[in-house]
């Protein structure tokens, strides 16, 4: 990867390569095969990149500063959307407002494409965050001319360096097919087999598969918190993880392994007994989110939700060791009650 240099108001020098598209050559005759199809290129320019990340960056702003939905749906798509979406509803219950991104430095890559969508990453330092972080931003352009917007944005506590300790990514590097069959799990899997995981724990069949880190750990131990709380005050139901049905998008390792951005969902439907205690849903950070889904803060019957997990995973080659979450962004995305 790049060394990318990030001004929060204007300038954005961003060093991710040039491109340049494979001529077709002459039009074949009748008489001769079909030409191949064009080769893979980079997904974009250093000046288009350089642009998108800077529109995101402005744009984002402008839509936190308002908490409005249609601004940040000019910047994002997906998941980052839905998230987005969510927090701003529970952001004006709530009267919280969303701290200025403020890009600095960071890393990005841009792999090889012969068609559409298109994506590439970019891991920006925030500056904005006290302390600082780092948004491991997935930007997709679903078809020529349409704009780049973010599809993704976990984020991860280490601000500077690798992304993670030994994976590094080529600048130009090749996407990795949904079933590659030489990894510790495929890409397509990956999302299934770590809900598995959060759901489970060390019972699951995958988990000698996985890093038991401190984001795992966190969203297992949250998951039968939850289910202990409401089961010990007379509710019944249960919560479980499972893969969310965005996309995911991997790109190939200098190691031979793969990055992959991805979705887990936390689902959650408990409803009370006749003697069931009522049930609140409070964070520090983020304060009353069943106020924030308009229901009232104390739910007495019955509650659903869903809360988002997005992940960024180094999954190694079968042989080279488990997979790694290196970055997330959690919030909920939906809850009903009463």
């Amino acid at each position: 990867m790049r060394l990318i240099l990030v001004s929060a108001v204007v300038a954005l020098p961003l060093v991710v390569g040039g491109c340049s598209f494979i001529d077709g050559g002459k039009p074949v005759s009748a008489s001769k095969p079909p030409a191949p199809p064009p080769s893979p290129t980079p997904a974009l320019s250093e000046k288009a990149a350089m642009t998108a990340l800077q529109r995101y960056m402005l744009g984002i702003n402008a839509a936190n500063g308002k908490l409005n939905s249609g601004l940040a749906s000019k910047v994002e798509v997906g998941s980052a959307q839905q998230v987005h979406n969510a927090q701003y509803k529970v952001f004006k219950q709530n009267r919280l407002k969303i701290r200025p991104v403020k890009y600095t430095a960071g890393l990005a890559a841009a792999p090889k494409f012969s068609g559409y969508p298109k994506w590439f990453f970019a891991a920006a330092t925030d500056s904005g965050s006290k302390p600082a972080t780092r948004d491991i931003l997935l930007f997709v352009q679903e078809k020529a001319g349409a704009p780049w917007r973010v599809a993704y944005a976990p984020f991860s506590r280490t601000a500077t360096g690798p992304i993670a300790s030994g994976v590094d990514v080529e600048d130009f590097p090749d996407v990795v097919p949904a079933g590659d069959p030489g990894l510790v799990v495929s890409p397509g899997k990956v999302a299934p087999a770590l809900a598995d995981v959060i759901t489970r724990g060390t019972r699951s069949t995958w988990a000698k598969q996985f890093t038991l880190g401190r984001l795992v750990k966190a969203q297992y131990q949250g998951l039968l918190a939850t289910r202990k709380a409401y089961v010990g005050n007379n509710w019944t139901g249960t919560s479980k993880a499972v893969a969310a049905t965005t996309p995911v998008y991997a790109v190939r390792t200098k190691s031979g392994g793969a990055l992959a951005w991805f979705g887990v969902d936390v689902k959650a439907s408990y409803r009370g007994k006749a003697n069931a205690a009522g049930m609140t849903w409070e964070s520090s950070d983020f304060g009353d989110f069943q106020k924030g889904f308009g229901m009232p803060s104390t739910v007495r019957s019955s509650i659903t939700s869903v809360e988002r997990n997005e992940m960024l995973a180094y999954i190694p080659p079968k042989g080279k060791g488990k997979v790694q979450i290196i970055a997330n962004r959690w919030f909920p995305v939906s809850a009903k009650g009463q």
